[in-house]
């Protein structure tokens, strides 16, 4: 059960310190601190992921797979697409994986997870690694959302229910943790259990109201993103106007495609 809390506890450890590192990034910013913060989360998850796969006691190879879960959700899901003020390179991806349309791939992850380690057909310390990161996933689907999709209304009772089955599931957790008679089971409780008490402290106080954060710099950014947007747009109709004043478009019509009705036999004499 102590292994359980300490590898909990151990991850919201780690959760604080990538809050902390990341601060440079958007809401204190320093130039081009992305491009020295992003190869230290590569080169930490690398080896921790590398560890992962080739460490040879199951156990400790289970810690190798949580902490590289922990590592590459900051290297994957959070800085690849984050934009930053100004600096060399202001966005490294444009695809957001915590838009709420993720939710698919999420959904796809689970299932596809579920079949892979029922069939044997990867590692298990893989198999953590993938539980964890879908884990951190689902939770920041929400956590990115909520603000936009909930009404000011539900958010405390959605926080409340999520509060009490995050509890009762950590209760559970600690429980079976305390029952389990190998190191390996204790150790994947207790990679769980990060979820669980993650889940307790968002929905007992962050998540009863809309985000400060998301208020501060979501909108901004969609306004830019519109712009970027527009600007697509109306580079889309100069293209289109140049390749139809050359010949190589050509507009359709309402009309086209549509069959007329061949001409009756009189008609046709006529």
């Amino acid at each position: 059960m102590l292994r359980a809390i300490i590898i909990a506890l151990a991850g919201q450890a780690c959760f604080l310190i990538s809050v902390l590192t990341m601060i440079p990034l958007r809401m204190k910013p320093i130039s081009n601190y992305n491009l020295f913060y992003l190869p230290i989360l590569a080169a930490v998850f690398g080896f921790l992921f590398y560890r992962a796969c080739t460490e040879a006691k199951e156990s400790k190879a289970y810690l190798y797979a949580y902490f590289a879960a922990l590592f590459g959700w900051p290297l994957l899901g959070e800085t690849a697409s984050l934009p930053v003020p100004e600096g060399v390179i202001t966005q490294f991806s444009s695809l957001d994986i915590k838009s709420l349309g993720g939710y698919y791939y999420v959904v796809a992850g689970w299932i596809i997870l579920k079949i892979l380690w029922r069939t044997k057909a990867i590692k298990n310390p893989l198999a953590v690694f993938l539980m964890i990161f879908l884990g951190i996933w689902t939770f920041e689907l929400y956590m990115e959302n909520y603000s936009s999709r909930v009404s000011l209304a539900m958010m405390p009772v959605i926080a409340n229910y999520i509060t009490v089955a995050a509890a009762l599931g950590s209760l559970i957790l600690i429980y079976a943790a305390r029952k389990a008679a190998t190191v390996e089971k204790k150790t994947v409780m207790g990679c769980l259990l990060y979820l669980t008490i993650a889940l307790v402290i968002m929905g007992s106080g962050q998540w009863k109201k809309p985000q400060s954060f998301y208020l501060k710099y979501e909108g901004p950014h969609m306004k830019q993103e519109l712009t970027e947007l527009q600007e697509e747009i109306e580079y889309f109709d100069r293209l289109k106007a140049d390749m139809i004043a050359k010949g190589l478009y050509q507009e359709e019509t309402k009309d086209a495609g549509v069959k007329t009705e061949p001409a009756a036999p009189e008609q046709q004499a006529e």
